[in-house]
């Protein structure tokens, strides 16, 4: 518990430390301009995630349990199990985002397979995994999906990312996975 806190702490400090670097008006002088992703033309300026509205904190525990569920799935190679937190985004229209990997069909169990490896990399050599905070993301019909933000923290690397979840039939599933919103 302690580790935690000291951990804690210490990206508390450097993510303080960073903001108040970037607020600086001497610091920004030699600014590079803002470089362009590869698909469109458009600057590519990450969220300022600490400006990020929050959703309801209450779904924290619930989400935390879909992923720590998934993750021991992912790491047991169970990937019939594992499938099930996945939400469906193949080419059958009538599946997409309606339901969750078969790994009875190959293509969708590789599809698992490959996924869960990506799971165990980052979870792996994993000293912990954090859960900060809940927000919602707006979708383009109005409606909105919470997404939860993961620190995975080793002794060398802190690494963060978003996972979107999407309530389907009374439960939550992993929609997708991000390491930047824009």
């Amino acid at each position: 518990m302690i580790k935690k806190l000291v951990v804690l702490g210490v990206l508390v400090a450097a993510t303080s430390l960073l903001l108040l670097h970037t607020s600086c008006k001497s610091c920004n002088k030699d600014a590079k301009p803002a470089t362009t992703d590869s698909v469109s033309t458009a600057p590519a300026t990450p969220v300022n995630s600490i400006n990020l509205p929050h959703a309801d904190t209450t779904l924290i525990p619930i989400l935390g349990q879909v992923l720590d569920e998934a993750f021991e799935a992912s790491a047991k190679k169970d990937y019939a199990k594992f499938a099930t937190y996945l939400l469906y985004h193949g080419p059958d229209e009538r599946r997409f985002g309606n339901d969750t990997y078969n790994t009875k069909n190959a293509t969708e169990k590789k599809i698992v397979s490959i996924t869960s490896d990506v799971f165990n990399k980052w979870n792996r050599n994993v000293e912990s995994r954090e859960y900060l905070r809940v927000f919602e993301l707006p979708q383009g019909d109005g409606s909105a999906v919470p997404v939860l933000e993961v620190v995975f923290v080793t002794s060398k690397t802190f690494n963060r990312k978003f996972f979107i979840f999407f309530q389907r039939e009374e439960k939550y599933k992993i929609m997708e996975v991000s390491t930047n919103l824009q």
